[in-house]
């Protein structure tokens, strides 16, 4: 369709039936992206999902890297983990994190960005 805003009812029924389908999918779209960049904005979460894209840690390496108490490390990780960016899994008595592989771009168009922009501050 070429047109905007057609005056015939029945073009004007396809047409807001297909602005109606295109609002639908942007707003899950949005939601979904919201949801991560939230999770993504906090130092602490976004420290926590480099060191996971490097290689899969468990929370004590995260704690001690970060300088964090554990329940704080802990707070985050959940967070994460809701959002669908970490994923958990046991090994023995010892529970690890991992980056989920679908989150790896995310980051390194991050670094991309930020290395474009050499006057920008750095994460931190």
């Amino acid at each position: 369709m070429s047109y905007c805003c057609p005056a015939d009812p029945e073009k004007k029924k396809e047409w807001e039936e297909k602005m109606l389908q295109e609002i639908d999918f942007l707003d899950n779209d949005i939601k979904k992206a919201s949801e991560i960049f939230s999770a993504l904005g906090h130092p602490i979460r976004l420290k926590i999902a480099y060191f996971l894209s490097q290689r899969d840690h468990c929370v004590c390496e995260l704690i001690f890297k970060l300088n964090e108490r554990q329940n704080l490390v802990s707070h985050h990780l959940t967070i994460l983990k809701n959002c669908g960016i970490v994923e958990a899994y046991s090994s023995s008595k010892w529970h690890f994190y991992r980056l989920n592989p679908e989150f790896g771009n995310i980051l390194n168009i991050i670094t991309q960005l930020q290395n474009k922009n050499p006057d920008k501050p750095e994460l931190s």
